[in-house]
C-alpha cells in the first residue's frame, strides 16, 4: 500500500514540470468538440477501438468503481483529489474526469495528463493514454519518446487494481511496450521481457474482449514485428509467431471495426515486414483506406496524417521500381 501511494504522489508531483514543453496538437481541433452531452452521445464511437460497451465515466461508474476497488479509493483519497468516496461527491468527480477525456479526444494532451493525474488512479487512465498518443506521434526525439512510453508502463504497473483492470490502461501499456520493442535493440527487448509480456498482456485483454479491434491489430503487428527482427523460421520456432497468425489477427480486427485508421496502416506495415515488396498492391490499398477515413478525435487525426505520409513514401517507392 505504501509503495502504491508513494508512486502515485510522485507521479502527480512531476506532472507540471514534465509537460510544460509538450508540443501543441498540430491540426484543426474544431471537429473534436465534445462539450456537454456531446461526449456521452459520441462515447460508443469514440471508444469503439477498445471494444463494445466501454463504460462512460459518469457518477454511477465512479461509485461502482470506488466500491469495487477499495485500494484505488484509498489512493484517490490520499492523493487529495477532492473525492473521499461519498456518493455526494461522485457527480463532481465524474464531471472532472469527463473533462479529461474531452481534453484527450481534442488533442490537448499535456492538459489531459496534468488534470487526469490530479484525479488519482481513475484519471490516470485517460492521462496515460494521452501520453502514449503524444509520445508516438508528436515527439521527434527518440530518447524522449522512449522515456515517456516507459513512464506510462511504470505508472500503470504501480497504480493498483483499478487501472490494471481497465481495458484502456491494459491496451495502453501493451501498446507502449510494443512500440518500444520495435525500436529498441533485441538484447534490450529480451532483457526487459517484452517478448513474453506483450503476448501475455494481449491474451489477457482478448480473454475479456475477444473482438477488441485495437488489441487484435496490435497483436497482428506484434507478430509481424517479430518476423521482421528475427525472420520467419526463428520467429516461429522461438516465439511462436507466423504470417498466418498475423493475417488472422488483422482479419478479426477489421471484422470488429474497419473504420479505424490505425488498423489499416498497421496492416500495411505488417505486410511490408512479412512479405517485402510482394504485397505492394495490398499495402497501398490499406494505406488509402486509412487516409480516406474522416477522423472523429485527435488521435485518429494524427493516425490519418501518419498514414498519409506512409502512403506518399510508398507511392514514390513503387513509382521508382
Amino acid at each position: 500500500m505504501r509503495r502504491y501511494l508513494l508512486a502515485l504522489l510522485a507521479a502527480c508531483s512531476l506532472t507540471a514540470a514534465a509537460d510544460d514543453n509538450w508540443k501543441p496538437f498540430p491540426h484543426d481541433q474544431a471537429a473534436y468538440d465534445y462539450s456537454g452531452d456531446k461526449l456521452r452521445e459520441a462515447w460508443p464511437r469514440l471508444t469503439r477501438g477498445f471494444g463494445t460497451n466501454y463504460p462512460f465515466p459518469d457518477a454511477d461508474w465512479v461509485v461502482t468503481m470506488a466500491t469495487r476497488y477499495p485500494k484505488a479509493l484509498e489512493l484517490t483519497v490520499a492523493g487529495k483529489t477532492g473525492f473521499a468516496g461519498t456518493p455526494e461527491e461522485a457527480e463532481a468527480y465524474a464531471t472532472r474526469l469527463q473533462d479529461v477525456w474531452r481534453l484527450m479526444f481534442r488533442g490537448d494532451f499535456a492538459a489531459a495528463k496534468k488534470q487526469g493525474l490530479a484525479l488519482g488512479v481513475g484519471g490516470q487512465v485517460p492521462a496515460m493514454f494521452a501520453q502514449v498518443v503524444y509520445a508516438l506521434f508528436l515527439v521527434p526525439d527518440q530518447a524522449e519518446k522512449h522515456r515517456l512510453l516507459e513512464e506510462v508502463i511504470r505508472y500503470t504497473d504501480d497504480a493498483g487494481d483499478l487501472v490494471k483492470a481497465d481495458v484502456v490502461a491494459q491496451f495502453g501499456r501493451a501498446y507502449a511496450k510494443a512500440r518500444l520493442g520495435e525500436e529498441l535493440p533485441v538484447p534490450v527487448v529480451l532483457k526487459r521481457g517484452y517478448t513474453s509480456q506483450i503476448p501475455e498482456e494481449l491474451d489477457a485483454l482478448l480473454e475479456k474482449q475477444p473482438q477488441q479491434p485495437f488489441a487484435l491489430a496490435l497483436y497482428g503487428g506484434y507478430e509481424a514485428g517479430v518476423i521482421r527482427k528475427v525472420g520467419k523460421l526463428v520467429g516461429k520456432m522461438t516465439y511462436g509467431v507466423s504470417s498466418d497468425k498475423m493475417e488472422a489477427y488483422f482479419a478479426r480486427s477489421f471484422k470488429a471495426a474497419d473504420d479505424l485508421p490505425i488498423g489499416h496502416y498497421e496492416y500495411a506495415n505488417a505486410l511490408e515486414y512479412v512479405y517485402g515488396d510482394d504485397e505492394d498492391a495490398k499495402v497501398l490499398e490499406h494505406l488509402r483506406r486509412a487516409v480516406a477515413i474522416t477522423p472523429i478525435n485527435a488521435m485518429e487525426a494524427l493516425e490519418v496524417a501518419h498514414a498519409r505520409r506512409l502512403l506518399e513514401q510508398r507511392e514514390r517507392k513503387v513509382a521508382q521500381n
